[in-house]
């Protein structure tokens, strides 16, 4: 598949914000989120090369590139997340700690207090577009699954003759490739929509 082609120009969306901001960390972390976007979109290719009927990808084993694979997209999709909470903390909450915000940060439910705090510096279409984030499943799942593979022992289930690792998450069993993909919708949709309202902020 090509790579992702953005609604618009997010170097020149990303600029205009750092400047209007007069805060290059900010920028940095919204191209690095753009990267994390367009490496997901390499990794989907790389994914659909591998044949699965194979038990060794380049002399390790399948099942190792499976979950290298699982990992690498539900850890890219998340930072990238996390990239835009922490511009948008840098840019317009006043944050100047050195450990850098993430989406949880601005999350009422777990972390209310200090939530509230940081959203109140937050124009309405911050808030909408964290809430939007927080509350889609896809993206609950992707982070369930970042989580697991992360801070867990996820369980995994093998087939013979061989085929592509499913991972055990609450009662559904998800493939490889359907966790990339979600993976690459998550990321791309989220951080579209944040460039697309980085004008009004």
């Amino acid at each position: 598949m090509p790579a992702y082609r953005w609604p618009n120009d997010p170097m020149e969306v990303i600029f205009q914000f750092e400047t209007r901001h007069q805060n290059p960390e900010v920028g940095a972390f919204l191209l690095f989120a753009v990267w994390a976007v367009d490496s997901l979109y390499y990794l989907g290719d790389l994914d659909q090369a591998l044949d699965p009927s194979q038990a060794t990808v380049g002399g390790h084993s399948a099942d190792v590139v499976d979950v290298a694979h699982a990992r690498w997209a539900v850890t890219t999709c998340i930072t990238a997340l996390d990239l835009c909470a922490a511009a948008l903390g840098r840019a317009l909450c006043g944050h100047r700690n050195k450990q850098e915000l993430a989406l949880g940060d601005f999350d009422l439910k777990r972390k209310q207090q200090r939530a509230t705090h940081l959203r109140a510096n937050l124009q309405a279409e911050a808030r909408r577009w964290i809430d939007n984030v927080l509350t889609d499943p896809s993206y609950r799942e992707i982070k369930a699954v970042r989580d697991a593979l992360t801070h867990a022992r996820l369980a995994r289930h093998l087939t013979l003759p061989r085929q592509r690792i499913r991972l055990k998450l609450d009662h559904k069993q998800l493939d490889v490739p359907t966790i990339i993909e979600s993976a690459k919708r998550v990321g791309s949709k989220n951080v579209s929509e944040l460039l697309a309202i980085l004008p009004q902020l």
